[in-house]
Order: structure tokens, then sequence, then C-alpha cells
């Protein structure tokens, strides 16, 4: 315990670089397309709170960098209500304050006098660029650091596990769970992780045969990457110590990049519906102090390394933007769930607008507010709970 509070100023500066990297980037998304789309964007902020120092570019868009570096958010014209669209009389009310104060042309560049479709690809342009920031930070560790494989060779089997109980060998090569095809080791162990208690059947190949075994995944506790505990399905067998490593060109490395992101997508969406099932516990949504504690622990670890301060800084900035590019994908999901007050829930309410042809009245989009905003603070709150048992078991 002594030595993580001693360490906190390197976790708090760990996860700022993090979450900075994330949010900004899905801002500038908006702030992007909602330039493209012709929107007048009053202000841009990299942080929140206080300004330090502020700057007007030649679009009159003020750039400032606040006191709190958490993030940040884009400012468009008449886009002051946070919870819901303008109605009809709210509408000719704020075209009326606009053409008085910046004159008539100034109107066509209000968000909400946007055509539905320019409103439509601003909002969704932020949980995008979170998921192109994935993709270009996993690239571009392909191309520089390259990529490390384990072949799905089996080279222990432990005693009295799963993986004993089904007949798995040592040299045994995986080649399929439940007919999907695994390439690596990391491969088994993903699609095991997220299925303890379920039957799997494993296509094996064997002494130039390929047979069939049938197994099912153990839950255990063990220890994360970073030293936590979490419950996870465990088969019982450890890898073959023959490592790959491997740097690849820009076409291959981004297709590899925008892959591990679907992976990322798909094994969230896999986990979430296992946990609505009851099949999986709910105990690895984390929220900000996870992240906080995965991004000061790695930094901590890599800091711990021998070795001379450049590589120790090429290691940490390597391992920090992996993380951000996982926090990246995880944040664009999130933003796209249709619950009002996230991006997903302005795409639902555009949505109800191009079937209905006009959009919901003011005052059900701010009980929508309401309702989305219970929502996410009971889940940031049920996160939050199981961030803190995670610590609990962090220093247990």
């Amino acid at each position: 315990m002594i030595d993580f509070i001693l360490s906190a100023p390197i976790f708090l500066l760990a996860f700022v670089v993090v979450i900075s990297i994330v949010v900004v980037i899905h801002e500038l998304g908006h702030y992007w397309v909602g330039r493209w789309c012709g929107v007048t964007i009053e202000s841009f902020s990299i942080g929140f709170g206080p300004t330090l120092f502020a700057w007007t570019d030649k679009h009159d868009t003020v750039w400032r960098v606040a006191a709190l570096p958490l993030g940040g958010y884009v400012k468009f014209l008449g886009d002051a209500d946070a919870a819901s669209a303008p109605d009809a009389e709210a509408l000719a009310t704020l075209k009326a304050k606009v053409s008085r104060e910046r004159g008539p042309d100034a109107v066509k560049g209000v968000f909400h006098f946007l055509p539905l479709w320019r409103r439509a690809a601003i909002v969704a342009a932020g949980p995008v660029a979170n998921f192109l920031l994935a993709i270009a930070i996993f690239a571009g560790i392909i191309m520089t650091a390259g990529v490390a494989t384990t072949p799905a060779i089996v080279g222990t089997v432990l005693e009295d596990s799963a993986a004993e109980e089904a007949g798995f060998l040592p040299n045994d090569e995986i080649l399929a769970i439940d007919g999907r095809a695994v390439e690596s080791f990391t491969d088994v162990a993903q699609v095991v992780a997220l299925r303890a208690g379920d039957p799997l059947r494993f296509e094996v190949l064997r002494d130039g045969e390929t047979i069939t075994l049938n197994a099912t995944p153990r839950r255990t506790q063990r220890e994360d990457p970073i030293g936590g505990k979490m419950s996870t399905g465990v088969l019982g067998i450890g890898q073959n110590m023959e490592l790959n490593r491997e740097r690849h060109g820009p076409v291959t490395a981004i297709a590899m990049g925008a892959g591990q992101t679907w992976t990322v997508v798909a094994t969230t969406g896999d986990y979430l519906g296992r946990i609505i099932r009851g099949k999986e516990p709910a105990d690895m949504l984390g929220g900000p102090i996870r992240i906080a504690t995965y991004s000061g622990k790695t930094a901590v670890d890599t800091l711990a390394i021998e070795a001379d301060p450049l590589q120790k800084l090429q290691i940490l900035v390597l391992r920090l933007i992996s993380l951000a590019g996982v926090v990246s994908v995880g944040l664009g999901l999130i933003n796209l769930v249709p619950i009002p007050v996230l991006d997903g829930g302005h795409l639902l309410y555009y949505a109800y607008e191009a079937v209905a042809g006009r959009p919901l009245s003011e005052r059900a989009q701010a009980f929508g507010f309401k309702v989305g905003l219970l929502l996410v603070a009971s889940l940031m709150l049920f996160a939050t709970w199981n961030d803190l048992i995670y610590l609990r078991g962090f220093f247990s």
C-alpha cells in the first residue's frame, strides 16, 4: 500500500495521458466532421475548468487548454442545451437570436438547422474517430514493434484439468474451436476465457491426423497482466514457448489493426451478452479507476525494468499507447449505446425524426435525457464499485 501511495503521481500522470488521448480524439471527430458539414464551431477545449491559455483560429473558433486535463469538448453554435434538440418554437427563437446577434447568414451554421443526415454524421463521428484511432494505434505498433504470436500448440497439460480430462497431449496443435479457426495461442485463450462452463469442440492436429476433443473450461480466479484478480475460464494447458515476432507493411498492418479492433468489439459484445444471460459475472466491468490502475501499474512496472532511460521511455510509450487503443474502442462502443446523453441516444432520436418526419417534442427528449442520465450514473456507480473490489484484490 505504501508503494502504491508513493507511486500515485505516476498513476495519475499515466491515466491523464491515456484518457486525454482517447477523449480528445473523440471530440476532434465531432469537430472535423462538423467543420466539413458547415456548422459554426464556437470553441474546442482540451481539458475542463479554468482556462490556462487560449487562441482564436481563422474560423473564429476559440481553442483553449484548461486546468483539468481529463478529456475535452467541442461547442457548436446553438448547441446550448445538452438535454435535447429544440422543438419548432425553440428553433424559431434560436433563429431570431442568431440572426440578431450574428446576421442572417450565420443561421446556416447553427447545428440544429443542418440537414438530418449531417447532424447524424457529426454525432457518429466521435465514436468512429475512436475506432479509427484504435486501428491507427494497433497498425502503428504492428509496423514498428511488430506483432508477437505463439503458435496454438500445447506445451504442457496440467493435472486434473479440463484439458487432461478431455485428452489433450503436449504438442497437440489446436486448429479450431467450435468451427472457428484459431491462429495463435492468444486466440485460444481469448475464446476459453469467456466460455467457462460451456462445452467446446476442439479440432486438433496430432501426429498428422485431425481429431476432435470436447472440453469444458472451468472458472477460476487468476492474476491479470498487472497483478489484479480476475475471474476467467481456464482449460489447463500451457503454451509452447516458441515465439514469433514479425513486422508488417502499412497495408497489412492496417488490415491487422482493423482486425484487432474488431476483436475487441466482438469480445466486449460477447462478454456483455453472457452477463445478460447470466453466464458470466459482471466483475470485469470497470470505469475510470480501473483504467487509472491499469495505466499507472503499466507505467510503474515499465519504469522498474532494468534498461537505459531511452529504452524505458520507448517501452512506456508503446505500452500506454497500446492501452489507449483498447480504451478508445471501449469509449467508442459505450457512446454508441442508444441511451440519451450518449451519442447513441442522439442517433436514436435522429432515427425517430427520419421515420416520423419530425423530431420528438422537447419535453419528451428532456425526459429521455433524465432517464439516460440516471442509467449512465447507475452504470458508473456499479463500475466504480467493481473497481473498488478490484483494488481490494489487487492489494490483498
